[in-house]
């Protein structure tokens, strides 16, 4: 017995997902680009001027990368679980399992 595939639902949630991703641009890309740059000042100028180079890498060079997956994996796994946490957190993730969508 095959499992069947709705693809009617799975379009009007990656619409939903679109369009949400849209409406926050501002807080998806120019707020981890403000706070990644906030975390480099904060820790390169306490830190960075008390650690001496490793292996002639200097402290900026090695942190910086570190910083940026620390933004792209912070911004992905929330961006990635808003979907489903804030409709739970608000109660409204019951209308949307409870709507009735055909395969029609």
């Amino acid at each position: 017995m095959g499992v069947r595939f709705n693809g009617y639902g799975v379009w009007a949630i990656y619409r939903f997902e679109m369009a949400r991703a849209l409406r926050t641009v501002w807080q998806s890309i120019v707020t981890p680009v403000i706070t990644t740059a906030l975390y480099f000042v904060v820790f390169g100028s306490a830190i960075g001027g008390h650690m001496n180079e490793i292996d002639g890498v200097p402290y900026g060079a090695f942190i910086v990368p570190g910083l940026i997956m620390l933004s792209l994996f912070t911004q992905s796994i929330f961006n990635a679980s808003f979907g489903i946490y804030f409709p739970k957190f608000t109660g409204t993730i019951y209308e949307i399992l409870s709507a009735p969508v055909s395969s029609l």
